[in-house]
């Protein structure tokens, strides 16, 4: 949003509630405009916008948002019904979240006037993805972090504060020599090492069967709906089923 398109949208509900207010005349006898200067205190006084530089395009949420996801709700009552699996602990979600820890940030401060503005590490990010999951029942369960980097140097060393115990806790780490974000190969490492052995551990806890239905919820993102990524949950585990959060209600 510009202050343009505000003036626009206020100008137009103005026009339609209180027409009056364009007629009217200000303390110091001039007409009230609605100006440019006034838009600006009004959204911050009363909205507390101020200026802000984009950070992710907006994802727009379909009109039947509500229809989609009570849906889904009624396909994940289905598979529970059908598939014998009548334990919250036998479905998990998970995402991927960026975390950042040096931002590289356009914006800086300077003296007011300055024609050219220096900010070090503009070029640069230095972030790591966390996986993180979470079952039905409300168990959290470890997490993945993946790092930038060719070799597994490029994740916190054995001796790091608290890596110990990050360990005993069952977080697992990866890398990636092109980005930090999540593969095809991460994910199955993650499912690998951490979503199954959870489930199986569950299930022996409840007393099901090896080949008892298990599910994962996901959202739509692209590596997740993969041929290649369905392909081979369906061979390493046929016995977990994959389920979709509708593209845009996340």
């Amino acid at each position: 949003m510009t202050i343009s398109s505000i003036r626009a949208l206020l100008l137009a509900r103005i026009s339609h509630h209180a027409p009056q207010l364009l007629r009217a005349i200000t303390p110091d006898r001039r007409p009230f405009l609605c100006s440019e200067p006034f838009v600006r205190k009004f959204v911050y006084e009363h909205l507390k916008w101020v200026s802000r530089s984009s950070t992710r395009a907006a994802q727009k949420t379909p009109q039947d948002a509500e229809e989609q996801i009570y849906e889904l709700f009624l396909r994940l009552a289905l598979w529970f019904r059908d598939s014998g699996a009548r334990y919250p602990s036998l479905l998990v979600n998970f995402d991927q979240t960026q975390v950042v820890m040096a931002d590289s940030a356009a914006n800086t401060f300077d003296v007011e006037g300055s024609k050219q503005v220096s900010v070090l590490g503009k070029e640069e990010k230095r972030a790591f993805t966390a996986v993180v999951g979470i079952s039905a029942s409300g168990d959290a369960l470890p997490t993945q972090f993946i790092f930038k980097g060719a070799t597994e140097r490029s994740t916190p060393s054995s001796t790091a504060p608290d890596r110990g115990e990050a360990s005993r806790l069952g977080f697992i780490y990866a890398w990636n020599p092109d980005n930090y974000w999540s593969t095809h190969t991460t994910m199955e490492q993650y499912l690998a090492d951490i979503v199954v052995p959870y489930f199986t551990r569950q299930k022996e806890l409840l007393g099901c069967d090896e080949d008892q239905e298990c599910a994962i919820l996901l959202d739509c993102w692209s590596v997740h709906r993969s041929l290649s990524f369905r392909s081979m949950v369906q061979r390493r585990w046929p016995w977990i089923r994959l389920r979709y959060v509708p593209g845009g209600t996340t």
